[in-house]
C-alpha cells in the first residue's frame, strides 16, 4: 500500500487577543474576520495577532485570566476591548502594527506618540505561544527553560519526528540500543538525566500520556509530526504538573484542534533519494472546519510516510547481500477531532488517533564488515529483526467555566501492540554465566538464537483540573487537579535455538511472561501570586500514590510494592519594566519502583527497581532586545540525582546505585540582520556520578564516572546555528533559504565499564572498548519558494473572508556533507562478545518537497 491521504484538517479557534488604551490611535487594520471564542486570555490575544497582523505583548501573571471572547466584523480597538472586558487589563497601542496589553498602573501616561516603526528590512522577532492551558503564554515570557517547535519550524528543519527534534535541540539527544533489534529500545535524554536502563524524560500526546513500557523504553511509542500545532520541551524536572517519569524534563505533541468558526486545511507530499539507499515519500492530508457553525466542528487528518534503507543485510559467512537496503521503515496515522459547544461556556471535545510503525529490518550494522567512509554498510545477522508497533488513542474532554474558574476534563484510552524479532545468537547465556550458547562470531546458520518479543499495553487515564480566572485583586492566580493512571503491562519473550551442542541438555524453545498492573493516584496544585509591580513567586506540590503488582509465569513469581511520593515546585521571577526576565526555578521529579520483566535470554527472574528522585534548580534570563527585533535566553541548571539501591541481575546491572548530578547551562539567542536571520543555541552538560558504589563486594561505579552507559552517555558541547534569508519576487511570492548545523562533542568518559572485575564476578561487565560517540557535525540545507494568493474556500464559509491560500515548494539536502560518523557503537550484553553493532547518520538525502494550505 503506497498511501493514505486526503481528507480533512482545521484550523483551530485556540487563540486570540487584547484591548486597547488611550494614546496612540488604533490602526486602520481589517476589522476582525472570524469570532475569537471564549478561552483563556493568552490564547484569545494570540489568535487576535495572528487574524489582524498585530504585535501583541502581555505582562507576566496573565497564564490563568479568562477571555470571554470577540466576534467577527469588530474593529481592532473593538476587539480588544471585548477581549479583554472582566480582567482589568487596559491596552495601548505603540504603533501602528504594535500593541501593549497591561495592568492599569503600568500604562504610561506621557506615552501619546508612537514609537518610530521599525526599519522597513527589519521586522521584530515572532513570538511563539506555548498553547497548553497549563502554560498559556508566550514562550518569552515563562520562567522556565523550554523550546518549542511550532509547524512551521519544523518543516523549516526538515523535523519527522523526535530523533531530529533530538539532533537539533541543544541539551536533548534521542539514541536506542544498536544491539537490539530495529533499534526500538528508545531513550530521550533531557540535560544529561539518564538511567542505564530506562528513560527519565516523560512524552504526551494532546495531554495524554504515552508511558514507556517497564523502565525499559521499548520503543516508545512516539506521535508523528504531521497536523501537529507544536511540539514542546520542557528542560527540567517537571514532576509537579505532569506526574512521574519527567525527572530529566518532557516533550509534549500538541496537535491541531477543529475550529467551530473557520475552514482550513492543508495536504503535504515528499519525495527523496538516499546516496547508495533508497529513495523514500510521504504525502499527507489535514482539513477542517464547522459543521454547525459556532455548534459543532471538525478536524481530520491523515499521513502515510516511506523511508528507504541504506543498510544491507549480508551473509556474514559469504559476504553476498541477502537484502539490499533492508532497514526500510513505513508510518502511517489517522487522527479525527470533533468539537462540541454544548453551550456557550462549556465544549466537549472527543477525539481518537491511530499510529502505525514497521521497521523491515535493523538500522544497525557490523563493523568487522562495513566502511562507513566509503558508505558500504552491511549487517551480517543471521535472519531479519522487524519491527511492528501500533496505538490508538482516544479521549474526550471537556472544558467549561464554573464559577472560580476554568474546569478541564479529561478522560482517555491508551492501547499498544508491539512485536520485535532479534536475533540474539551470540548473547544468549544457556547454563549459566560465562557458558554462551554459540561463539562472538557464529559459524554457521545453525547457531542461530532467535528472541521473539511481544508488548501489550494500555492506560486508562483521567484527569480533571481547575484554573482560576483570577483572584480579586487579579495579582494571584492558581491551578488544581486531580489524576488517575491505571496501567496494564506484559512483556511475552521466546527464545528458538537452531541448534544446542552436545554437551547442553537445554531446550530448544524457552518463554517467560510478565505482566504488571501499576496505579497512580495524585492531587496537585500550584499557586502564583505577583506580590509587586515586578515580582512574581510561585509554589506548588503533587501527592501521589503509586502501587503496582507484578508476576511472572515461569516459574511463578510475584513483587508488588507501593508507596506515596511528593514533588515540590518553587519559582521566582523578576519582570523590568521593559519586559525583560530573571527567575529562578526548584523542582522535583521522580519515577515510581516497578519491575524489569523476566529475560529467559539469560534466565533471569523479573527484577524489582526501587524509586528514584531528581531535585532540578535552575537560575535563567530572558531578554528582548532592539524592541523586540531579537531575544536572547539562557539559563544555568543543576539536576541531583538519587537513584537509590542498584539491581543486579545475570545479564547487567540495571539502576546504578548512588547519587549523581548534572550541571551545565543553555544559551540561545535570535537577532535579524536585515533580512538574514541568525539563531544560534548552546548547551553544555556535565552529566557524572558522585559516589562510589558496590555490588557483591566489588565497586562497579567510580565518583566521577560519566553518567549513563556508554556510547548512550550525553554530549557535553552542543550547538546548533542556523542562517536563513528571505527574498521578495514579487507577484506574492518570496524565497527563504536556510542553512542548519548541528554539532555535539565527544564525552571523554571516564565510564563505569572501565572499571576491571575478575572473571568469577557476577556480572561482568568490564569493557574498556566501549565509548561515547565521536564528535558529530550535521550539515542541512533547504530553499523554500512561497507562494501566496486569495483563498477561493474563503467564500463557501462565511467566515475568514481575507483567508489566504499558500504553496510552498522546497529543496532539501540534508546531511550535505554526507557525514558517515560511526556512533552507538556496542555489542552484546556487554561483555559477552567482541562483535560491535553500530550506526550512523542516514547518508546525504537530497528531496523535494510541497506544502498548500488552504
Amino acid at each position: 500500500m503506497l498511501s493514505r491521504i486526503l481528507c480533512a484538517c482545521v484550523v483551530a479557534a485556540l487563540f486570540c487577543a487584547p484591548p486597547v488604551r488611550a494614546g496612540v490611535p488604533a490602526p486602520a487594520s481589517p476589522r476582525l474576520s472570524a469570532d475569537v471564542p471564549a478561552q483563556s486570555l493568552a490564547a484569545a490575544l494570540t489568535l487576535f495577532g495572528e487574524t489582524t497582523g498585530l504585535s501583541v505583548s502581555w505582562p507576566p501573571g496573565t497564564a490563568d485570566l479568562h477571555s470571554p471572547g470577540a466576534r467577527s466584523g469588530l474593529t481592532p480597538q473593538e476587539a480588544l476591548e471585548a477581549l479583554l472586558r472582566g480582567t482589568s487589563l487596559t491596552f495601548e497601542f505603540l504603533n501602528e502594527r504594535s500593541v501593549k496589553i497591561m495592568y492599569p498602573e503600568t500604562v504610561s501616561e506621557t506615552h501619546r506618540t508612537p514609537e518610530p516603526p521599525p526599519e522597513p528590512d527589519v521586522q521584530p522577532m515572532p513570538q511563539v505561544t506555548v498553547t497548553t492551558t497549563r502554560w498559556d503564554r508566550q514562550v518569552t515570557q515563562l520562567p522556565v527553560d523550554m523550546v518549542v517547535w511550532n509547524y512551521d519550524a519544523m518543516v523549516a528543519s526538515g523535523v519527522k519526528g523526535i530523533a531530529d527534534i533530538g539532533a537539533l535541540t541543544p541539551g536533548v539527544a534521542f539514541d536506542f540500543f544498536s544491539s537490539v533489534g530495529s533499534g526500538v529500545y528508545t531513550n530521550i535524554i533531557i540535560r544529561g538525566v539518564t538511567d542505564r536502563h530506562g528513560s527519565a524524560t516523560g512524552t504526551f500526546f494532546d495531554d495524554v500520556p504515552l508511558p514507556a513500557a517497564r523502565s525499559n523504553t521499548f520503543g516508545r511509542a512516539l506521535p508523528p509530526y504531521f497536523d501537529l500545532s507544536s511540539i514542546e520541551i520542557l528542560r527540567g524536572p517537571q514532576g509537579t504538573l505532569l506526574g512521574a517519569d519527567t525527572q530529566g524534563g518532557a516533550v509534549r505533541f500538541v496537535p491541531n484542534q477543529p475550529s467551530l468558526t473557520t475552514f482550513s486545511g492543508l495536504a503535504h507530499a515528499e519525495w527523496a533519494t538516499t546516496a547508495q539507499g533508497n529513495p523514500g515519500y510521504e504525502v499527507g492530508a489535514a482539513e477542517g472546519g464547522p459543521l454547525i457553525p459556532d455548534v459543532l466542528g471538525y478536524r481530520f487528518s491523515a499521513w502515510y510516510r516511506s523511508e528507504g534503507g541504506y543498510v544491507d543485510r549480508v551473509d556474514p559467512f559469504t559476504g553476498a547481500t541477502v537484502d539490499g537496503n533492508s532497514n526500510r521503515v513505513t508510518s502511517e496515522s489517522l487522527r479525527g477531532v470533533l468539537a462540541y459547544a454544548y453551550t456557550p461556556s462549556l465544549t466537549i471535545t472527543p477525539s481518537i488517533s491511530y499510529v502505525s510503525t514497521k521497521a523491515h529490518d535493523s538500522p544497525s550494522f557490523f563493523t568487522y564488515l562495513s566502511n562507513p567512509s566509503a558508505g558500504d554498510l552491511n549487517n551480517g545477522s543471521l535472519r531479519a529483526q522487524p519491527f511492528s508497533d501500533t496505538y490508538y488513542v482516544g479521549s474526550i474532554r471537556l472544558i467549561g467555566d464554573v464559577r472560580v474558574g476554568e474546569l478541564d476534563s479529561r478522560t482517555s484510552y491508551y492501547h499498544r501492540d508491539g512485536d520485535l524479532v532479534v536475533d540474539d545468537t551470540e548473547s544468549v547465556k544457556w547454563g549459566g554465566w560465562g557458558n554462551p550458547l554459540g561463539l562472538a562470531y557464529p559459524v554457521s546458520y545453525s547457531n542461530a538464537v532467535t528472541t521473539f518479543t511481544a508488548l501489550r499495553q494500555s492506560v486508562l487515564s483521567q484527569e480533571v483540573r481547575l484554573t482560576s480566572h483570577a483572584s480579586e485583586d487579579r495579582r494571584s492566580s492558581w491551578t488544581a487537579g486531580i489524576s488517575y493512571y491505571r496501567t496494564r503491562d506484559t512483556e511475552r519473550y521466546r527464545v528458538v535455538a537452531e541448534k544446542i551442542p552436545a554437551n547442553h541438555n537445554l531446550p530448544l524453545d524457552s518463554d517467560n511472561s510478565t505482566g504488571t498492573v501499576q496505579t497512580q493516584f495524585a492531587g496537585y496544585g500550584q499557586v502564583s501570586h505577583r506580590i509587586s509591580k515586578h515580582f512574581t513567586l510561585s509554589a506548588g506540590l503533587r501527592v501521589e500514590h503509586e502501587k503496582y503488582d507484578s508476576s511472572q509465569v515461569a516459574p511463578v513469581i510475584r513483587a508488588s510494592a507501593s508507596e506515596t511520593l511528593l514533588a515540590p515546585k518553587f519559582s521566582l521571577d523578576y519582570e523590568t519594566g521593559n519586559r525583560n526576565l530573571f527567575y529562578f526555578l526548584a523542582a522535583k521529579g521522580y519515577a515510581p519502583a516497578g519491575v524489569d520483566a523476566a529475560l529467559p535470554t539469560c534466565f533471569e527472574f523479573l527484577s524489582p527497581y526501587p524509586t528514584d528522585t531528581v531535585w532540578g534548580y535552575e537560575l535563567g534570563a530572558k531578554f528582548g532586545l532592539f524592541g523586540g527585533r531579537a531575544h536572547l535566553d539562557t539559563a544555568i541548571f543543576e539536576a541531583r540525582w538519587n537513584n537509590g539501591p542498584g539491581v543486579t541481575t545475570n545479564c547487567l546491572v540495571t539502576h546504578i546505585p548512588g547519587t549523581a548530578v548534572s550541571k551545565g547551562f543553555e544559551l540561545k539567542a535570535m537577532a535579524p540582520l536585515g533580512r538574514l536571520e541568525v539563531r544560534l543555541e548552546v548547551s553544555y552538560i556535565d552529566a557524572h556520578y558522585t559516589e562510589t558504589g558496590s555490588a557483591n563486594g566489588r565497586v562497579i561505579v567510580n565518583d566521577g564516572d560519566a553518567l549513563g552507559t556508554p556510547p548512550l552517555v550525553t554530549s557535553p558541547w552542543n550547538v546548533v546555528t542556523s542562517l536563513e534569508q528571505t527574498l521578495a519576487l514579487g507577484g506574492g511570492m518570496n524565497v527563504t533559504i536556510r542553512a542548519e548545523d548541528a554539532f555535539h562533542s565527544h564525552n571523554p568518559g571516564p565510564f563505569y565499564t572501565g572499571i576491571p572485575q575478575p572473571p568469577t564476578f557476577v556480572p561482568n561487565f568490564y569493557a574498556p572498548n566501549l565509548g561515547s560517540d565521536p564528535s558529530t557535525n550535521l550539515l542541512n540545507l533547504r530553499a523554500t519558494i512561497h507562494v501566496r494568493a486569495a483563498n477561493p474556500l474563503a467564500a463557501l464559509c462565511r467566515c475568514a473572508t481575507d483567508n489566504e491560500e499558500s504553496l510552498d515548494v522546497s529543496m532539501f539536502l540534508n546531511n550535505a556533507l554526507d557525514s558517515q560518523p560511526t556512533l552507538l557503537k556496542r555489542n552484546k550484553g556487554v561483555d559477552v562478545s567482541t562483535l560491535f553493532y553500530a550506526t550512523t547518520f542516514r547518508p546525504r538525502t537530497l528531496g523535494l518537497a510541497g506544502t498548500w494550505r488552504f
